[in-house]
This record gives C-alpha cells, sequence and structure tokens, in this order.
C-alpha cells in the first residue's frame, strides 16, 4: 500500500469472462470489461475484430482498474495520450461503498479524479475504453546492453 495501513485490493479477483465489443454506426468502437481485467485478454479478444485499445500498457499482464488508477502511461502515449485520455465511462465503488457510474457528463468530478487517482476515490469495476483499428504490423527492436554507461552515452 502507498500509505501506512493502507490497503491492496487484488484487482484481478473482480476478473469477468465478458469481453463486450461494440462497432455500431458511426459510433467510435469501443470494448466493456471488468476492472480486474488483463490488457493482454483485452488485446487478444479485440484483435479477433480487427481493432485495439488506442493506447495499452507496455506490459499486458496487468489490469485495466490498476493501470487506470495510476494514469496507464506507455510507449503509445505519444501518439493517443495516456490509457486514462481514452476511457468513456467508468464504474466506480466508492469508499461508501457505492456503485456509481461515472463519464465526462455524468458524475464527472468523480470520473477525472479516479483515472490516475491511485484508488483515493475509489475502485474500478468496470470501464468502458475506446477502440481503434489495430495496427496490421509493428516493429519491435530489443537492444541488451552489458554495461549501463554505454547505454546511457
Amino acid at each position: 500500500a502507498l500509505v501506512h495501513r493502507g490497503v491492496v485490493i487484488s484487482m484481478e479477483s473482480l476478473r469477468s469472462p465478458d469481453i463486450k465489443i461494440y462497432k455500431e454506426g458511426k459510433q467510435q468502437p469501443y470494448v466493456d470489461v471488468s476492472g480486474g481485467e488483463l490488457w493482454i485478454n483485452i488485446l487478444r479478444e479485440t484483435l479477433k475484430h480487427g481493432l485495439s485499445p488506442k493506447s495499452w500498457t507496455d506490459y499486458l499482464h496487468l489490469t485495466v482498474g490498476g493501470t487506470l488508477s495510476n494514469a496507464g502511461i506507455s510507449g503509445q502515449a505519444f501518439k493517443y495520450g495516456p490509457q486514462i485520455n481514452n476511457v468513456y465511462q467508468l464504474e466506480i465503488v466508492t469508499g461508501k461503498g457505492e456503485v456509481v457510474t461515472c463519464s465526462e457528463k455524468q458524475n464527472s468530478e468523480l470520473f477525472y479524479s479516479v483515472l490516475g487517482g491511485l484508488g483515493q476515490f475509489g475502485i474500478v469495476t468496470r470501464a468502458r475504453i475506446a477502440l481503434g483499428p489495430a495496427p496490421v504490423m509493428v516493429k519491435w527492436i530489443r537492444v541488451l546492453y552489458s554495461d549501463f554507461s554505454t547505454f546511457s552515452r
């Protein structure tokens, strides 16, 4: 936990087999997922439809609720912003135990407080995440250094 006597919640306990992808009409495609779902599972499902989250983490074995609570910075942030800029709606459990739906237009103060709020304002139990066309090709470069001073020059 980040604070003395704080609580750590294993978001994976909230996982659900329900990954619902919506791509109808002129509306931007999105996916509704549990806050405990791993990004790797979301990516696998969305790729089946030629889609992917606009921004995802560089390490995909993290939960949606966890990364959205921590801003979700990744190597794609330069193009689409961090993950928290690509969320349409959240379902939150507040500290009082209330289940609240929030978005830019509904309970917006809570919406913006929770995104990147480190769990201080509530726990993300569901998220509606923006999707875009999946890249057809990815270039991956792996460079190994045995000496940090060589890397830092």
